[in-house]
């Protein structure tokens, strides 16, 4: 049985949820099924942010523009970012972030410059997620530093807002990312690890999210936004757990057995 609305937040440490897409009644082609949300699920969850005090971008609470003690981010740059959670939000009050690859943009699926200018103009931050979706872990620096600085420029000129964010693709971290990130201009890296953070995070570590899925049960979303530590250190083991397995079959291996997998699961449901 799902728990109370929570109440409003205390000051102290924060939870940054990651979001992708969302749906309104079958996952459109092109998005993960895992990581759509239905937009009946995505309205609830951004009423009881709104109970507990609101939520805010990151951008907004490193930059101390909010208070927030909830973030909320979307990867990808889904076409549904638009169309469905920018309505959402902007009913709740609540700004998010909002990490996008400049070679998706316009094509089939995936957000337009004009829509993502509409989306800074209503408050929303318009962040980096690499230039093109390759894993950084397979670019060698060179490339890496290339990759970035490109993708933080265009977004700035197209948008015309600061770049100053970036969440890697895939949550892949090569271990020289930090330093890199921030030769390329970027202040923080927002990492796909769950954890919390605290309200002033430096720089010298990426920042924990919490993946939101599908499988995502509302108690467990409502036991993650009260920052409850048990129930956040059970979704760590399990990360470490996916962690491990991407170590021993390799970036390659593990898509190809996580694509089996999704599949098997879908023709059951």
């Amino acid at each position: 049985m799902p728990l109370p609305t929570p109440a409003a937040a205390e000051p102290g440490p924060v939870v940054a949820l990651m979001y992708h897409a969302l749906h309104t009644g079958s996952t459109p082609d092109g998005q993960d099924p895992h990581y759509t949300l239905g937009t009946d699920e995505f309205e609830l969850q951004m009423r009881e942010v709104a109970a507990c005090g609101g939520g805010s971008s990151a951008d907004a609470l490193l930059q101390g523009r909010s208070q927030a003690r909830i973030l909320v981010t979307f990867d990808d740059g889904h076409a549904s970012n638009h169309a469905l959670a920018l309505p959402i939000l902007s009913r709740h009050g609540i700004t998010a972030d909002f990490f996008i690859n400049p070679a998706t943009v316009g094509t089939a699926g995936f957000l337009d410059w004009h829509q993502l200018r509409q989306m800074a103009d209503a408050g929303m931050s318009i962040q980096s997620h690499g230039y093109d979706h390759v894993y950084l872990t397979q670019l060698d620096d060179h490339h890496l530093r290339q990759t970035l600085a490109a993708a933080r420029e265009e977004i700035e000129q197209q948008v015309g807002a600061p770049v100053t964010l970036l969440a890697p693709p895939g949550g892949r971290m090569p271990k020289n990312l930090l330093a890199i990130a921030r030769e390329c201009g970027y202040t923080h890296v927002l990492s796909s690890e769950p954890g919390v953070l605290a309200a002033a995070e430096g720089a010298s570590r990426p920042l924990p999210r919490m993946a939101m899925t599908a499988a995502t049960r509302h108690v467990t979303f409502q036991r993650w936004i009260r920052r409850d530590h048990v129930a956040i250190g059970h979704e760590r083991l399990r990360y470490r757990g996916l962690a491990l397995a991407k170590r021993m079959l390799g970036d390659t291996g593990y898509e190809r057995v996580r694509a089996g997998a999704l599949a098997v699961l879908g023709r059951r449901a």
